[in-house]
């Protein structure tokens, strides 16, 4: 083996000897699909390839080389469980790969991966092993001895390295159908000289042995697979290799761990320095800790540093932390890699964000996007950071409070069951919280028995689960996680009814739009090519042809009629503009178009009202022309405000998102803090100003992409571009673009432009919306309505309308603590009567009655007030009730000679019991509430019962 080489060698020698190859270099797709709706994240290399596999879509080039960003943390492959935990995996890792569409296949693949291995990384011969696929009766297909035998010619393989093995190793499917095919893979065995002479490596190949590991993959595309299971060849046959980057710099480094090669070795040291724990020194220079405690500080580091990867990757790339999709995700990972740092490293202060220079520092040069927007990933890590440290700690100690009591059910028997609730009953913090989580049980006994009953399992409540999500920002996983940590589960059916109760009361109305992924319910009305876009030049079209029907159930399972053109000027929703509408004329039979929507493969869909009679008749396409110039304006008119915002807020400003429509745009960018309104102005000014110059558009249609990047266009997030792009232009040195949207011919079309508001939808992104054109006019209208309006109430219109608004504020405030002082007094004239009828318990005076019309807080005012009128020898608990909210509320004040005997906070509590809650509180003075308003004056008259009861 050659000596151990930096990571960032292996990557170059990778790209380098496939490019002397002939191969194209590529970048790496983001993280985020841009073209794939059927994908979370790009979780392989070839998804940006997927196209060509499947016969719609092509590339310049016949062979490519890449390193792909990769990102595994759902579905199929989900490894975010055990990252961290063991020493070998990632959410985030490189895919490295070469491609081959279409022209060479087996032969080169295997030749090449031999010399790259043995050439050039001077791995042992001997230590090598190739699979190919065995065979498989039931797909058809025979051994796959071309391989097999291409392995022994073209390489110095020991022939009985070449090993065999059936389909679930060594056969390769895009999906149930599509393109597949054999593989062979390449295995290494890193095991010492007397293991490998104990035990032949070919006996633990494929063997989960964590010494004999595979290390590249070598697809073999040449099968297109149908429903029924047969496998049907492919005019063109490809090649689809992947590589584990991680995992090859642990082989030649000569590694036992991805974790112990220099990827993570920089980023393990600094999580390491910024910890406080004595003895962390580093991830291998821990000093007087015992084993268990080096093993805790290792899986701590692993977590954190896989995950800040994964965590400035995605933000890059265009998935801020959110509770949406793919932004829940990151959040997720985030709060994980937060929680192993507050728990387990002492970390009480944002330091994730402090890990991103390290980051850059290594990998910055290989993928330029992250250190191009540090400063974006980095204050957006801190803010997200810094809210959920907030609520972290006290998640955690409720969490850890309630352990105790778990564990007290669950390993006790029968006979122990009443001691362990006895010391539930007796912790009032944590009988306080679980009142917080069991919101549909009031009384204390039903939350004690309830929580026994799944604490008996070894099992965390779910409302305790629901709880620390809802109100502590929790993931569910963190908190199955560190149940487990503490050998416990989660009741997850009770959660899972938690949260779906919850999303029900939250779903909102309506539902998504139909899903047009599938291609295999078309009728085929005509051969030949179709969905041919001529909008860009033409809003009508009189000879076009229907080309495929098919009807398909949309929102809210109501039956779509949709049908596809051969050419049309309708625009399908894609980049954040709508798709238009219309009408097409079908013969004599005119039908509307709805909506315009893309599938996956390119094909153009006309949503309309019904399907035509004569399909074969010619067909007059119009599209809505109002419609599509509203939308025109407001597309155009968010190119200006980009490129506006972009010079009065900074470079860091880029677009996470949009809409445009008719009626208005909505426009999502990175910011980290609410954009001033003199700074909503300025870029509203600077918008208008580009308005009124009238700047003709500069329309490019087939520009290569390097040449447009090079001359500064702005690549729009969610947006797919291939070699050849669209740009647009209003003058070069304010808006420049990447865009397949349709746009005005001058700025001056769009007339007028006007914020409507702005906001935060997630860490470090804002969002704006805004008019243009006769929307922007109306709007405008509108305000200045509203204006006259407020005027016209004042009886003078010398002053402005600002100053007369802000005195009568003024003048309201003053009143209003007028009211609630006059509102007080009148409460507290209702004392003087409850002291003269108080009831006499033994030596102490008893004050007891209902006070009509208080709130919680008057009522704890009076409470206080009571205290100071009674003196020594008294006690009083006033009560009132809320009907709107069906709740209830009760004060005791207790005089300072009786607080030993009748604390306010017991005798409260006692009375809260009787109308269904709960409170607690000083000596002194304490309140309550509860859900049983009914019950108050039943609970007001047993007070001198209990207090009796207390006094013995």
């Amino acid at each position: 083996m050659s000596q151990p080489r930096p990571s960032q060698q292996i990557r170059d020698e990778f790209l380098r000897f496939f490019e002397q190859k002939q191969h194209t270099v590529v970048p790496s797709a983001p993280l985020v699909p841009q073209d794939d709706p059927t994908l979370l994240f790009t979780n392989a290399g070839m998804n940006q390839f997927k196209d060509v596999f499947l016969g719609t879509g092509t590339r310049p080039y016949v062979r490519a080389v890449d390193t792909q960003k990769c990102l595994r943390v759902s579905g199929k492959h989900n490894d975010l469980e055990e990252v961290g935990v063991d020493t070998y995996h990632h959410t985030f890792f490189e895919m490295l790969g070469n491609w081959s569409f279409g022209d060479y296949f087996k032969r080169e693949a295997i030749r090449w991966a031999w010399e790259l291995l043995t050439d050039v990384w001077g791995l042992d011969p001997g230590r090598l092993y190739a699979s190919v696929h065995e065979g498989d009766e039931k797909l058809g297909l025979d051994p796959d001895e071309e391989a097999a035998q291409l392995w022994k010619t073209e390489t110095g393989i020991n022939p009985e390295h070449v090993l065999y093995f059936g389909s679930k190793d060594n056969f390769w499917m895009m999906g149930d159908t599509g393109p597949c095919g054999p593989c062979s893979e390449i295995h290494v065995d890193l095991r010492s000289e007397e293991d490998r002479a104990a035990t032949p490596g070919a006996q633990l190949v494929n063997a989960d042995h964590p010494e004999v590991i595979e290390i590249w993959n070598l697809v073999f595309i040449q099968y297109n697979a149908h429903a029924d299971g047969s496998l049907e060849p492919l005019a063109a046959k490809h090649v689809d290799t992947g590589m584990g980057f991680e995992r090859v710099c642990a082989v030649l480094q000569g590694k036992s761990s991805t974790y112990d090669t220099d990827l993570f070795g920089p980023l393990l040291q600094a999580i390491a320095d910024l910890s406080p724990v004595r003895g962390l020194a580093g991830y291998d220079r821990m000093e007087g800790l015992t084993a268990e405690q080096q093993d805790r500080y290792r899986i701590a580091l692993r977590v954190i540093a896989d995950h800040i990867r994964t965590i400035a990757f995605a933000i890059a790339d265009g998935a801020s932390p959110n509770n949406e999709g793919r932004g829940y995700v990151i959040r997720r990972i985030l709060r994980r890699a937060v929680r192993f740092g507050y728990q387990t490293l002492a970390l009480r202060e944002p330091f994730l964000y402090q890990l991103v220079p390290v980051l850059i520092d290594k990998m910055g040069e290989a993928f330029p996007e992250i250190a191009r927007q540090q400063e974006a990933i980095t204050r957006t890590i801190k803010s997200e950071e810094e809210s959920f440290l907030r609520t972290l700690g006290t998640g955690v100690s409720f969490f850890e409070r309630l352990v105790p009591h778990v564990r007290a059910v669950a390993d006790g028997d029968a006979a122990r069951l009443p001691m362990a609730q006895e010391a539930l009953r007796q912790d009032r913090q944590t009988l306080d919280l679980l009142g917080k989580a069991y919101v549909d049980d009031t009384d204390r006994e039903a939350i004690v028995k309830r929580f026994a009953e799944v604490a008996a399992k070894a099992q965390v409540p779910g409302e305790v689960a629901f709880l620390l999500h809802d109100t502590y920002g929790f993931p569910i996983d963190l908190t199955q996680l560190m149940a487990r940590e503490e050998g416990l589960g989660v009741d997850m059916p009770r959660y899972n009814v938690l949260m779906e109760r919850q999303r029900t009361r939250a779903r909102e109305a309506g539902g998504m739009k139909v899903d047009l992924s599938s291609v295999d319910t078309w009728q085929q009305v005509q051969a030949g090519e179709d969905s041919q876009f001529i909008g860009y030049d033409v809003l009508a079209c009189d000879d076009a042809r229907v080309m495929a029907i098919r009807e398909a159930e949309g929102r809210e399972g109501v039956i779509q009629h949709q049908l596809v053109l051969d050419a049309t000027p309708f625009y399908a929703e894609s980049g954040g503009q709508v798709g238009d509408t219309g009408f097409l004329r079908v013969g004599e039979d005119e039908v509307q178009v709805l909506d315009t929507l893309k599938q996956q493969d390119g094909r153009i869909v006309h949503i309309v009202d019904r399907l035509p009679a004569e399909l074969d008749a010619p067909v007059t396409a119009s599209v809505d022309v109002g419609r599509r110039q509203r939308i025109m304006k407001h597309h155009t008119v968010t190119h200006l405000m980009h490129a506006a915002l972009r010079e009065v807020l900074g470079d860091h400003v880029a677009q996470k998102g949009s809409l445009v429509a008719p009626e208005y745009l909505r426009f999502d960018f990175s910011h980290f803090e609410k954009v001033k309104p003199e700074e909503l102005r300025a870029v509203e000014q600077r918008v208008n100003e580009v308005i009124q110059r009238n700047i003709v558009k500069q329309e490019e249609r087939a520009v290569p992409i390097e040449e447009a990047l090079e001359r500064g266009a702005m690549a729009l997030f969610g947006e797919k571009y291939g070699d050849r792009v669209r740009v647009i232009t209003f003058d070069p040195d304010f808006s420049l673009e990447l865009c397949g949207g349709t746009h005005v011919g001058a700025t001056g079309e769009i007339g007028l432009f006007r914020f409507l508001s702005e906001g935060s939808i997630a860490a470090g992104v804002r969002r704006v919306e805004a008019v243009a054109g006769m929307d922007a006019y109306q709007h405008l209208l509108g305000e200045l309505g509203e204006l006259d309006r407020v005027r016209g109430q004042f009886r003078t219109r010398q002053r402005p309308s600002d100053e007369e608004v802000a005195d009568v504020l003024a003048a309201n405030k003053r009143l209003e603590k007028e009211l609630e002082a006059a509102q007080q007094q009148s409460l507290a004239a209702g004392l003087d009567g409850l002291i003269e009828g108080a009831a006499v318990v033994g030596a102490v005076r008893v004050v007891h009655g209902r006070i009509p019309g208080a709130s919680m807080e008057a009522l704890r005012t009076l409470g206080q007030e009571l205290r100071a009128r009674m003196g020594a020898g008294h006690l009083g608990v006033l009560g009132t009730t809320d009907a709107e909210n069906g709740k209830v509320y009760l004060v005791a004040a207790v005089s300072d000679d009786l607080t030993k005997q009748v604390p306010a906070g017991k005798l409260v509590g006692a009375l809260a019991k009787k109308v269904g809650g709960g409170g607690g509180g000083r000596p002194q003075l304490a309140t309550a509430g509860g859900r049983q308003p009914e019950n108050l004056d039943a609970a007001l008259a047993a007070v001198p019962e209990v207090v009796a009861e207390m006094l013995g």
